[in-house]
């Protein structure tokens, strides 16, 4: 049975294949890439970004942030990841909240390989944080199963995996469902529609939180 652990550094470019092989057939993110001259490329590029600039990010602040579990088979080699992001610090006196912004670009973007992908980022992102809960949370950013790992349960065990920890903290959940077919599932674990995305340029999809549950 494959093993399920924590992902560090070293892991970026492989776990950046699986989720470019997954989601190229995703309608959100397969939308977002064909606006790039070369779909694949563009998709493996914000890939290797999303992870070296925070969830696999090389240094210290990494751990505290963001949780990546990796289910690998006995040779080592990666079937599986789900990526979270821990709830965010609470904002100092004087705050005005949330720092990101769309606008924001992380280090390394090439805006030539992405082309006007990079704008549809912009709108996923601004209807993502939108629809957000208000309060501290787990959110569930990607996750994925090989080709060749489906249909085996490995999916469910690593939502599972992520959702113990949530429910260990006593908060809620949320996420961003991009099929039907993974809405139901993530129903089936408690999560709840809040609110449908959409933009003309981009596929219908949909906000959900799973509310707090003691452990």
């Amino acid at each position: 049975m494959p093993s399920i652990r924590a992902g560090v550094t070293e892991d970026i470019d492989d776990v950046a294949d699986l989720l470019t092989e997954v989601f190229l057939a995703d309608p959100l993110m397969s939308a977002i890439a064909a606006a790039a001259p070369a779909a694949r490329p563009a998709l493996d590029h914000l890939h290797h970004l999303e992870l070296a600039d925070g969830y696999l990010r090389p240094d210290t602040d990494a751990p505290a942030r963001c949780r990546v579990d990796i289910a690998q088979d006995d040779d080592g080699r990666i079937l599986g990841a789900a990526l979270w992001e821990a709830p965010a610090a609470p904002e100092p006196a004087g705050s005005s909240g949330d720092s990101t912004t769309p606008d924001d670009e992380p280090a390394g973007l090439d805006r030539s390989l992405l082309g006007d992908a990079w704008r549809l980022c912009q709108v996923d992102h601004a209807l993502c944080r939108a629809h957000r809960p208000a309060e501290p949370h787990w959110y569930l950013g990607m996750i994925a199963v090989g080709a060749n790992a489906r249909g085996s349960g490995l999916g469910g065990r690593l939502l599972r995996r992520g959702l113990d920890r949530v429910d260990s903290d006593a908060l809620p959940a949320h996420l961003e469902s991009t099929t039907p077919a993974s809405r139901r599932l993530y129903e089936r674990v408690g999560f709840r529609q809040v609110a449908t995305l959409a933009d003309p340029a981009l596929p219908t999809y949909w906000a959900m939180t799973r509310p707090a549950r003691a452990a």
